[in-house]
């Protein structure tokens, strides 16, 4: 459902009489809603004293689209344009700033599960919780309503996940690691693992032998433009790019299952030292000449029947090992 709710109040004059024409114009202002009300509920002035009370009715616009709701600011506008309708100059505080009796009050107390926080709209309504008059309403119109939790478990925007262009992440810091992919056949499990290494700060991405390299179309369908973001390069053969890691002073780790090897949730990778993880073919594994000269190696415990996880797994479970005991100390990219 696309569904705002209101709070409407009123202390002053015919007060059920204010609150139902200020109902009529939001329901002309919004014709493609569906309107639904509580009941009424009358309760002490609230932040103030006052020997009137507040007869409060909640309002809820239901809207078969997302299409067809006004935007915040708009509705903003809309609901203090139809206060002056209902009664033209009446405020709602005194020469002080102190809350006064009002002929008709209007406050948006939630949009759907809408979070918003600006000077001139805050989204649930902040004090919400503390009020009887909006609460009573609202578990009529949205039981189980919470304004404490209102946007939480609706997923993020792309605007809200603040993620850098692809310029920006290509120069970005960097954990001290490098991926060697020893011939891998599958170009969905690489595009699947440059999707991980960009999303785990991976410095560099070898790819080895058989491994296809972008641009490819079967690529680009995992990674989603992760081959553009992280830096990799070809070398024909995996040995040799191993040995030139090596001299380079990395430490060569192996993602296999071998005699002596390190379970993985134990390992805590060295800030201040460089990595190379080879992750090897899907079928063979890595190359029994690569095994004997590397210096670590990694085995991710498992549970099930299977003695082994697809490759793109077996990596991003790796990678996320090293991102969480490395990411404070990224290098510099």
């Amino acid at each position: 459902m696309n569904s705002i709710y209101l709070n409407l109040g009123s202390n002053r004059g015919d007060c059920r009489a204010n609150i139902n024409r200020a109902v009529e114009l939001i329901s002309a202002r919004y014709p493609v809603a569906r309107v639904r009300r509580s009941m009424w509920v009358t309760t002490p002035s609230w932040g103030y004293d006052s020997p009137n009370e507040f007869v409060n009715l909640g309002v809820a616009l239901d809207f078969d689209s997302p299409a067809h709701m006004p935007d915040p600011m708009g509705l903003l506008r809309a609901v203090k344009h139809i206060e002056q309708q209902v009664y033209p100059g009446d405020v709602h505080r005194d020469a002080n700033g102190n809350y006064s009796d009002r002929y008709i009050d209007i406050d948006i107390i939630a949009i759907d599960n809408l979070a918003i926080e600006s000077p001139e709209l805050t989204i649930p309504h902040p004090r919400a919780a503390a009020r009887e008059f909006v609460m009573r309403p609202m578990m009529m119109l949205c039981p189980g309503w919470n304004p404490g939790n209102a946007h939480l478990g609706l997923k993020k925007t792309i605007d809200q996940m603040n993620r850098p262009s692809i310029d920006q992440c290509r120069h970005s810091p960097k954990i001290p690691l490098t991926l060697v992919l020893d011939n891998l056949r599958s170009l969905n499990n690489i595009g699947s693992i440059f999707r991980t290494a960009d999303a785990f700060a991976v410095e560099h991405i070898t790819l080895c032998g058989i491994s296809a390299t972008p641009p490819s179309p079967e690529i680009h369908k995992t990674a989603l433009g992760a081959e553009m973001s992280v830096d990799w390069s070809y070398s024909p053969d995996t040995l040799t790019a191993v040995r030139h890691l090596k001299e380079q002073g990395y430490i060569i780790c192996c993602l296999e299952q071998v005699n002596g090897s390190v379970s993985l949730e134990t390992f805590v990778p060295d800030p201040s030292k460089r990595y190379a993880l080879v992750a090897g073919n899907e079928v063979a594994g890595v190359d029994p000449a690569i095994v004997e000269i590397c210096d670590i190696y990694l085995e991710i415990p498992q549970a099930g029947i299977k003695h082994s996880l697809n490759v793109a797994v077996s990596t991003a479970v790796a990678l996320w090992q090293f991102f969480s005991r490395l990411k404070g100390g990224f290098n510099a990219g």
